[in-house]
């Protein structure tokens, strides 16, 4: 998707973080902008800044993502690119509540799922649409200090990678976002993810760059890159490779609360 000129674009999580920043892109390229959150007061202010719409909206529930796109049709006639964005992350390892587990499954994969289940239909009576699907580097490799979240978001990648290649003949587009460490606020406390981190305009222009190109992998960090090749090539290495990295995350942050959202 090289030009974004009243392509209705949907962004969940569209509050904060990427997802306002993609948002505030999107719009100055001249798209129609529908953002989702959870958060009605911070949503409507956004979209009322950018020009956007605003919907409210928890992706952890069904019904919500299938308001979502139901009002988005019935404003717009079409959604040109979805972009499933909003996750959430616990602080936890495997003693973690099992209502937790579902909480974190409901919104990191099945938020992703519900957003195809009721958006691909329209897509494929057209014969066209885009799928952005924010993951994280975590769903790549593993981020030490949060079991659920790296679980979901290896989950979310392979969701992605699925849609692909069962659509992409029918005229879908699909894109997984995996970023590494961003600056924003949640992170200001965590010095290994600070040490990696990079500015939310760098990662917008790498997801503008890859929609041109259509490439389904967008990653943000060429540290991440490596690892992932490394996994593939030899993963006891790269388990090795990784309890180093494990190692240092523990001496930088001098404690096991460093979990964020990507």
């Amino acid at each position: 998707m090289k030009d974004f000129k009243d392509k209705v674009t949907v962004i969940t999580g569209g509050a904060s973080g990427i997802g306002l920043a993609l948002a505030e892109r999107f719009a100055k390229e001249g798209a129609k902008v529908v953002i989702s959150d959870l958060n009605e007061k911070a949503v409507n202010t956004k979209a009322t800044e950018i020009g956007a719409v605003a919907i409210v909206a928890n992706v952890g529930k069904e019904e919500d993502i299938k308001l979502l796109v139901e009002s988005t049709l019935a404003q717009f006639g079409r959604i040109d690119l979805f972009v499933s964005n909003a996750g959430i992350a616990y602080p936890a390892g495997i003693d973690i509540a099992a209502e937790k587990w579902k909480q974190i499954y409901d919104v990191n994969v099945l938020s992703h799922v519900n957003a195809a289940k009721y958006a691909l239909p329209a897509m494929l009576e057209r014969g066209e649409g885009y799928f952005l699907n924010t993951a994280s580097a975590a769903g790549l490799l593993v981020e030490f200090n949060a079991a659920p979240y790296t679980v979901t978001k290896h989950a979310a990648v392979g969701f992605a990678e699925w849609l692909s290649l069962n659509y992409k003949h029918r005229g879908i587009d699909v894109s997984v976002l995996c970023p590494a460490a961003v600056k924003t606020p949640m992170i200001a406390g965590s010095a290994s993810l600070m040490k990696y981190a990079m500015d939310v305009e760098q990662v917008v222009e790498k997801v503008i760059r890859a929609l041109a190109e259509k490439r389904f992998m967008i990653s943000t960090h060429e540290y991440v890159d490596k690892l992932f090749t490394l996994k593939g090539h030899d993963y006891e290495e790269y388990i090795l490779v990784m309890d180093g990295y494990r190692k240092e995350t523990e001496a930088l942050d001098k404690t096991h609360l460093s979990v964020h959202t990507l």
